[in-house]
């Protein structure tokens, strides 16, 4: 037999010792709740007309992809699987949606100053392109790491290519800092309504493609295709699942 002392009285001692010590954390832990959910943008900052408005405004300028069954695919799952091809847009990726949307949406004083992104690659030459097809000047912050093909047609179309930083935040960084560059529009490719607007034309145009769709598979890096497709689709269409694929 053991006998165990009553632990009631130190606990309640320990507890009136935290207690200050407890109240300090909540007050700190609410006021970074507040302060977080101060700085977050409106649940609904993207809204299904900002999709529908997007899908008219940039079409004149944007492949309609074809979204075909795959045979192999569709054999090893024992599924119907479609694949919509954005790489053959222009640029050979889906960022070109987000990116002329978001170059059409600026003001006429905005487009006169020009443009500025960090990127590494697509989106560099999204905005590269739909700036030199909307008369609208590019400025583009690239790490050392970009590809130098990439480096190369962005140039190509036009856009003014600055190296700097050895990833894409350092990039970033001199983009918005700089004080040379103050003056243009930084257009993040993926936090960004107008960007996450026009990716969501992808939803609208697989729905209408693939009307008896169940499930669409998206890919995720920084989460403004997926964004974009879930609004569109999960409007059009509650019940399709939308599932997410990272590396």
């Amino acid at each position: 037999f053991f006998f165990l002392p009553p632990l009631e009285k130190p606990l309640a001692r320990t507890m009136r010792r935290l207690r200050p010590c407890l109240r300090d954390s909540s007050r700190r832990l609410r006021a970074f709740s507040s302060a977080a959910a101060h700085d977050l943008p409106a649940d609904d900052c993207v809204r299904f007309e900002d999709v529908v408005r997007a899908h008219h405004r940039i079409r004149s300028g944007i492949v309609r992809t074809e979204c075909r069954p795959s045979y192999h695919l569709s054999n090893m799952t024992g599924c119907s699987i479609h694949l919509k091809k954005e790489q053959s847009q222009v640029t050979g990726s889906f960022k070109e949606r987000g990116a002329r949307n978001a170059i059409m949406s600026l003001s006429e004083e905005q487009r006169r100053r020009g443009v500025i992104a960090a990127s590494a690659g697509n989106h560099a030459l999204a905005l590269a392109w739909h700036g030199s097809q909307l008369g609208v000047p590019v400025t583009v912050v690239m790490p050392t790491v970009a590809p130098m093909t990439k480096v190369q047609n962005c140039r190509l179309f036009g856009a003014n290519i600055i190296i700097h930083g050895d990833h894409i935040g350092e990039a970033k960084d001199y983009a918005l800092q700089d004080p040379a560059l103050q003056g243009l529009t930084y257009i993040n490719g993926y936090d960004d309504v107008e960007v996450i607007a026009g990716t969501g034309t992808l939803g609208i145009e697989m729905l209408e493609q693939v009307p008896d769709c169940e499930v669409l598979v998206v890919p995720i890096g920084g989460g403004g295709l997926i964004a974009g497709i879930a609004l569109a689709a999960k409007t059009l269409n509650p019940a399709v699942q939308v599932v997410g694929v990272e590396p």
